[in-house]
């Protein structure tokens, strides 16, 4: 992650501040996590800040140290999931009901995001007879 010029292998402290709750800092491999989620809520910007620490002895006594240290910020941005296609699924060709019959409930109906990103949908029908409704 950080590297000394010359190496001498001082202990390392790598602080992250400002992650959010969400994103999962992995220590031993050096990298970051983010698990999959389907809460719209998260989409944004989320500046993170690295600092990595050593410290270095003063002389060959060893009893006092100076710290050395670098810092920088890195943005992790949440984007919107991306729909590729919007479908139709399931399609009403034809509801018969003949009066008198009992009530009738028919003529199912699903649309399809791909992938799956959980938007609000809006379904809008028109032309619906008077006598007919929609759940």
């Amino acid at each position: 992650m950080f590297a000394e010029d010359p190496t001498c292998n001082y202990p390392e402290t790598i602080t992250v501040t400002n992650l959010p709750a969400w994103a999962i800092h992995n220590e031993d491999s050096k990298d970051f996590t983010i698990p999959e989620t389907g809460d719209l809520s998260l989409i944004g910007s989320y500046t993170v800040t690295m600092r990595g620490e050593i410290e270095i002895p003063d002389d060959a006594t060893m009893t006092t140290f100076s710290t050395m240290f670098v810092q920088y910020d890195f943005v992790i941005i949440m984007k919107p999931c991306a729909v590729t296609s919007y479908t139709d699924t399931t399609r009403v060709t034809l509801i018969e009901y003949f009066v008198s019959d009992p009530m009738l409930t028919d003529g199912p109906y699903a649309f399809a995001q791909n992938p799956a990103c959980g938007y609000d949908e809006t379904v809008t029908v028109s032309n619906l007879p008077a006598f007919a409704t929609h759940n």
